[in-house]
């Protein structure tokens, strides 16, 4: 299989990351619109936000099928999607949001800073589940199937 060249995946990946942050835009306005009682809007909001979920989708099965060169992404199948979101939580919940909430405290924002410890908590637990999903898989997968007649009864 060719893979994409890395100028083509790093903008197949940029073209991702904004569908997937318009679609979680839309979908934040489509609540502010329906609080407002704009429910004709938020529905519009909804829709489109739909659609741009399906266009990242796309994205990454282009990603996935074609080939990125960097694989940074983890797209694949269950095992490799689970592996990369556990190295991604950790990520986060490790570095990115602990240094985010300590640069917003310095900067007086206490509640922007208890907002973003919040999301420390959550991504950590976010981190666990994850691995003890990709550890069951795991442990599954290693498991013999057992052989049983077609009544399910071990004959």
């Amino acid at each position: 299989m060719t893979h994409l060249s890395d100028a083509l995946a790093g903008e197949l990946r940029a073209a991702l990351a904004a569908e997937a942050a318009s679609a979680v835009r839309y979908t934040y306005f489509a609540q502010t619109a329906e609080i407002e009682g704009h429910g004709e809007i938020a529905r519009l909001f909804t829709e489109l936000a739909d659609t741009l979920v399906c266009a990242a989708h796309g994205h990454l099965d282009v990603l996935r099928e074609v080939g990125d060169p960097e694989r940074t992404d983890g797209v694949g199948d269950t095992r490799l999607n689970l592996a990369s979101s556990v190295v991604s939580a950790l990520h986060d919940s490790g570095e990115i949001y602990p240094r985010l909430t300590a640069a917003t405290h310095e900067e007086g924002h206490a509640d922007a800073a208890s907002w973003l410890s919040t999301l420390t908590a959550l991504k950590k637990r976010h981190t666990g589940r994850l691995k003890t999903a990709l550890d069951q898989l795991t442990a599954s997968d290693a498991q013999p199937a057992l052989l049983t007649s077609p009544g399910g009864t071990d004959d």
